[in-house]
């Protein structure tokens, strides 16, 4: 969209809020809501909506409004080229509002926002600090106690009573983790919305809507963030206290397969909690575009294309995370292929088990043969699991490799840096 010249103002949308956004930097910046759309702004973007949405009727009341939110004083084409380059396309009232984008191939709302709400009520009490540090001291203690025992089991053989319990009290643990998320909102008085389950590209996986909580302080927000692997810190005292008493196969399976998910939640390389923690408590953004930057400064500073500057937090905060990154998917490719290495053999026993379960049992046994098909899929739940996450990693690595090689080729087209040893040469 092409915005007018001088002599027409743009219109905006109705229904556009700017709240501050409370990052820690030294910019103050603000956070520009409009339906499902949420933009981050600056100072200046946020005084030109505000003199946009008090619809001034030619050039003359659009630089005196402008002034007065911002407090200096710009003219109509100095602020008409501002909105070409800062103001989304979806802002004004001839762009019609793009449909909600869900990043599921098939989705279910299961907890509707009212319902969600009714719920969150009654949790949220459990986000009080000294109840929280007591509760995650208790699951720590437990957690230590059994978590040699979970790992060693995780590989064992699984009964069709425990593949049916197992998946059953996983995808409850997927619910309790969106409680958590959303409890924490409710904490904060910050509204939250629905929970439901859908596919992510060919995950299956439960969702919340706490898009509100860009509103919260930083510290909030990564309460927020953590408040799902919190959730299932709860969860999981209850399942290792289960597992200390009697031993039970299914509890120590079922606590091994969580704590893999709450690591791999917590992660700061995938866009799941442990990025917008990250992303929350450092201030910074958009991390992995932020990252792919740094690396083309890098390149450029390597091959002298960019002075090399003095080091900043902001800088070595990226470059962390560029390491974390790099460590995290070696780990992941080594626990991958360790896992791939084993997954033919341990495979192939298990389809053999399960099929003689299906054979074993008699014709018109509806209920045994429901049984046997539960044990069935149990036994191929891990193996399921492990190709999904390769494929996942896979294609993340695709994507990261091809970051990497943008960045490289915007370092090789910046002209050389006045006083480099290529310039000399």
């Amino acid at each position: 969209m092409s915005l007018p010249s001088t002599s027409t103002i743009p219109v905006l949308k109705a229904g556009i809020t700017l709240t501050r956004f409370e990052s820690g930097a030294a910019s103050p910046r603000f956070l520009l809501a409009l339906g499902d759309s949420h933009f981050l702004v600056s100072a200046k973007t946020r005084a030109l909506v505000l003199a946009l949405l008090g619809k001034p009727l030619d050039a003359a009341q659009l630089e005196a409004r402008y002034e007065a939110e911002s407090g200096q004083f710009l003219a109509a084409d100095q602020l008409l080229a501002l909105a070409r380059q800062t103001l989304p396309e979806v802002l004004y009232i001839d762009t019609p509002l793009p449909p909600r984008h869900m990043p599921f191939v098939v989705s279910v709302t299961l907890l509707p926002t009212r319902l969600a709400s009714r719920v969150t009520r009654w949790l949220a009490w459990l986000f009080t600090p000294g109840l929280a540090v007591a509760l995650l001291a208790l699951f720590a203690a437990l957690h230590i106690a059994v978590l040699p025992s979970a790992m060693h089991s995780a590989h064992g053989a699984w009964s069709a009573r425990e593949a049916v319990g197992l998946v059953s009290l996983f995808l409850l643990s997927g619910l309790v983790h969106e409680l958590g998320h959303t409890a924490a909102c409710r904490y904060f008085r910050c509204p939250h919305g629905a929970i439901g389950f859908g596919l992510y590209f060919i995950f299956p996986a439960w969702y919340a809507d706490v898009t509100k909580a860009w509103q919260l302080q930083p510290r909030q927000r990564a309460v927020v963030d953590l408040g799902g692997v919190y959730f299932q810190s709860i969860f999981l005292i209850a399942i290792d206290a289960w597992a200390l008493a009697t031993g039970s196969a299914l509890a120590l399976k079922l606590s091994w397969l969580i704590t893999f998910t709450m690591l791999f939640t917590l992660n700061p390389v995938f866009k799941f909690d442990g990025y917008w923690l990250l992303s929350d408590l450092s201030g910074l953004h958009n991390l992995h575009k932020q990252v792919q930057s740094s690396v083309s400064s890098l390149v450029a500073a390597a091959i002298g294309r960019r002075a090399v500057g003095a080091p900043t937090v902001r800088s070595g905060i990226l470059y962390g995370y560029t390491l974390l990154s790099v460590g995290y998917f070696g780990y992941f490719a080594l626990f991958l292929g360790r896992e791939l290495r084993l997954l033919p053999t341990a495979t192939l026993d298990n389809i053999a088990a399960g099929w003689a379960l299906l054979r074993a049992v008699p014709s018109g046994q509806g209920w045994e043969l429901a049984v046997a098909l539960g044990a069935f899929a149990g036994k191929l739940l891990w193996p399921a699991m492990v190709m999904l996450g390769t494929v996942f990693f896979l294609d993340k690595l695709r994507r990261s490799l091809i970051g990497i090689a943008a960045a490289v080729r915007t370092a090789r087209a910046l002209p050389l840096a006045p006083g480099s040893a290529l310039e000399k040469s």
